[in-house]
């Protein structure tokens, strides 16, 4: 398996040039891009250059997510032997032994996407920034995608070669690149593998660029649109209810267990009582609505099966809900509108899963 070792590098420290050597000391092919560090330290890269190092260059500072696109383009063009590419960061915080085992996990595991992940050694102080900041991107992550990974800042990655397109077309310029790269992970359907790797933190990890809000925001997205999908739907449906209730069905709503005749105290006539044709129609109405947000808005897929499982789903939860409020309403004896609003807020969560997971899920490639 041929190997490209891929550093993005901004005005790098003598430590990079050490990295460097040892490196191709051991016979690894390196790409490093200087992402317009200046003058000032074009000694640095024409040294590591002239022990072998392919060297591209931006004339101003891109950020790192250009950088790294910049070296992905090269290795497509002009190293198209190459099989795997290992990112690593220019500053000595990723050891060689470790860049070496994620190769070795790519030739055990051909294809997969190869994670370093930190923070697992219990006997390494972590600096309390990187430790919040990670904890809460991962729970984060986590919740939006169902992936677990336990480092999502490593630089540390190893990328098979089927995914060299998919990370030129990523979005992202800076440090956001790094985070959809992961984010892409389930549309790609590629396995993923995450190795406990060595930490390593130089000057309490004072250089780092993570920020905690602009991350966990990027990561939040696509729950923050599906709530406010959500939300908007919500009013909508109790608007139509309002206005069914009130003018158009107004002297002939009735619930569905009086249209039945069905009469009793069992679980399926509670359900019956719940239901009237201005909460149907209404339902129907703000379902089709909040489908087409979220196909085109938070997940961004959706074919002819996934309109059938989101009216499925539609279905489902519209009756859970009934159930549930109905029977709250009649053995707990709290108002509607508190048993509503509980029901409804463990079901978004329920929804949410279910849309993500089963509705619009992409096939594995």
């Amino acid at each position: 398996m041929k190997t490209v070792i891929l550093i993005p590098a901004y005005k790098p420290e003598e430590s990079f040039v050490d990295f460097s050597e040892r490196l191709i000391a051991r016979g690894h092919r390196v790409v490093a891009v200087n992402d317009g560090s200046g003058e000032e330290f074009d000694g640095i890269f024409e040294r590591v250059e002239a022990m072998g190092v392919t060297v591209l260059r931006h004339d101003v500072n891109r950020g790192k997510g250009r950088a790294l696109k910049t070296g992905f383009g090269y290795i497509v063009e002009s190293e198209k032997d190459t099989d795997f590419v290992v990112t690593a960061d220019c500053d000595g915080q990723h050891k060689i032994e470790d860049i070496e085992r994620l190769i070795a996990a790519e030739e055990e595991n051909p294809g997969a996407f190869i994670i370093g992940g930190r923070f697992r050694d219990k006997s390494v102080k972590v600096p309390l920034r990187s430790r919040i900041g990670n904890g809460i991107t991962r729970l984060l992550f986590h919740v939006a995608t169902g992936i677990k990974i336990h480092d999502t800042q490593t630089g540390l990655r190893g990328i098979p070669a089927a995914l060299f397109d998919e990370m030129l077309k990523t979005k992202g310029e800076r440090y956001e690149y790094e985070m959809n790269m992961l984010l892409g992970l389930r549309d790609w359907g590629c396995e993923y593998i995450e190795l406990p790797i060595e930490t390593v933190y130089i000057n309490d990890n004072a250089g780092s660029h993570y920020s905690v809000f602009r991350d966990s925001m990027r990561i939040f997205g696509q729950i923050l649109k599906f709530t406010a999908s959500s939300l908007f739907c919500f009013s909508v449906d109790y608007i139509l209810f309002i206005v069914f209730s009130t003018w158009v069905f107004a002297d002939g709503d009735k619930n569905l267990a009086t249209l039945t005749g069905l009469t009793g105290n069992n679980v399926f006539v509670t359900l019956l009582e719940s239901l009237s044709l201005s909460y149907i129609c209404a339902r129907v109405i703000s379902g089709t609505l909040n489908y087409t947000l979220n196909r085109r808005l938070v997940f961004k897929k959706g074919t002819k099966s996934s309109a059938l499982k989101y009216f499925i789903l539609t279905v489902v939860i519209m009756l859970a809900g009934s159930l549930l409020t109905g029977l709250m309403i009649k053995y707990i004896g709290w108002p509607g509108f508190v048993c509503k609003i509980i029901v409804d807020f463990v079901l978004y969560f329920v929804n949410y899963y279910f849309q993500r997971e089963w509705v619009f899920r992409k096939k594995r490639k």
